[in-house]
């Protein structure tokens, strides 16, 4: 799923490009030669990115005094659609504002909406008591993923939907940030205070902490022998240890992901190693891996990967 903000005061839409690129056109001698140099610039940055998947890039049309071209005298604004139906907040169907918004259990939650057959839907969706409104589209359900929600914050979204031959027929269009024309009402919703933050999950595998049985928000304190130790400093990148350690659910499953790669680079090195210089394989990184998720009140073998 495409997601990018939507305060952008001009987002020209590729289907087949991938990225953002910023570009500058010509100037011209006056302004129908600007707005030709303008939309050739466009084209041509449509047609080079016409393969590639899921991509929006911005265009700058500048007159020679400094000024920005209104987006609007260079493009036709995509054809209003009716809005998308059906709305279906965290499985409540329905749309509700207010007081009466539902409550949902986890952060990982998701609305949706249904368009029409031909159209492609593009949701919107911002915190409550402000915030910067996120677009999203690529996907018919828009799942929130870890760290873009908040326990105990109210949202609210809506969607809209687009011609896809049409956008096929016109692969370059302008979205003005403050259209509302289109757009389904606003839906809102507020995360429990309950639910589990994952905002510091960072780049650690939400599957691998699942497994684990941890928590992002929380921190864990366990007991490692000398021995241990030395093997969690050869084979992560830790740091210093101590007898008593207390590190988030994040940075424990990053340690044991760790150990478990430490594990099979070693199983791979013994396997390649002549008998006259056997090398160590990889039970013992494996061995402190068990250990530690049972420290933790985890598995006794988990399977990282």
């Amino acid at each position: 799923m495409l997601r990018w903000p939507a305060g952008f005061a001009v987002l020209m839409f590729v289907l087949t490009a991938a990225g953002s690129v910023p570009a500058q056109a010509g100037r011209g001698d006056d302004d129908e030669a600007l707005y030709a140099q303008c939309r050739k610039a466009g084209q041509e940055l449509a047609d080079e990115y016409r393969q590639v998947e899921n991509a929006s890039f911005m265009l700058i049309c500048q007159r020679p005094d400094g000024t920005i071209v209104d987006p609007k005298l260079l493009w036709p604004a995509p054809p209003t659609r009716p809005a998308p139906t059906r709305p279906i907040t965290a499985g409540q169907a329905g749309c509700v504002a207010g007081p009466g918004r539902p409550m949902v259990d986890t952060t990982l939650t998701s609305v949706s909406a249904t368009a029409g057959p031909g159209e492609a839907i593009t949701y919107q969706y911002q915190q409550l008591h402000g915030g910067e409104p996120i677009n999203a589209s690529g996907m018919e359900v828009l799942e929130f993923d870890p760290g873009e929600l908040a326990p105990g914050e109210s949202y609210r979204w809506r969607a809209r939907a687009d011609d896809r031959q049409e956008q096929a027929r016109n692969p370059i269009s302008f979205n003005a940030p403050d259209d509302e024309q289109g757009w389904s009402p606003w839906c809102e919703f507020t995360v429990s205070p309950d639910a589990i933050d994952y905002r510091g999950l960072g780049d650690v595998s939400l599957e691998a902490l699942n497994e684990l049985g941890l928590r992002p928000d929380r921190a864990y304190t366990i007991r490692l022998t000398g021995r241990q130790q030395r093997l969690l400093r050869a084979g992560t990148n830790v740091g210093r240890t101590h007898a008593r350690m207390t590190l988030t659910g994040p940075r424990w499953t990053d340690l044991l992901l760790q150990l478990t790669e430490s594990a099979f680079i070693a199983d791979e090195v013994a396997a390649e190693a002549d008998e006259d210089h056997p090398a160590p394989d990889g039970t013992a990184y494996r061995t402190l891996v068990d250990a530690i998720s049972v420290k933790l009140g985890g598995p006794h073998h988990p399977q990282l990967s």
